[in-house]
């Protein structure tokens, strides 16, 4: 009995399991042919110091192993431009370069 329930429940499953499909609304509104052109100006420019979590590294010294943890830190530079023409803010962020705090490579 209860494999003739799972094949129906099967066989339901597969029948309403069909592909969802969204539909777009069309709300009246007119979009020109021809649209402008962005107008990006830089804003800001600023550099940030973001915290790259830790990790431990071992040395010799004096014929003994010892553990350090060291901090990682990133410096990135952040360039805010500005659109006028569409009232749009983008920005760009790039890696400087990666501090360790311990000395190791």
């Amino acid at each position: 009995m209860w494999k003739r329930g799972m094949m129906l429940a099967g066989i339901f499953f597969i029948l309403l399991s069909g592909e969802i499909s969204y539909a777009k609304v069309d709300d009246g509104t007119v979009t020109p042919e021809e649209e402008k052109e962005h107008n990006w100006q830089v804003q800001d420019t600023y550099t940030e110091k973001v915290d790259g979590g830790e990790h431990e590294f071992t040395y010799w010294k004096n014929f003994m192993r010892h553990t350090r943890t060291c901090q990682i830190i990133h410096h990135i530079k952040v360039v805010v431009y500005y659109c006028d023409v569409h009232d749009e803010t983008k920005t760009e962020s790039t890696l400087i370069k990666t501090e360790h705090s311990g000395r190791h490579k």
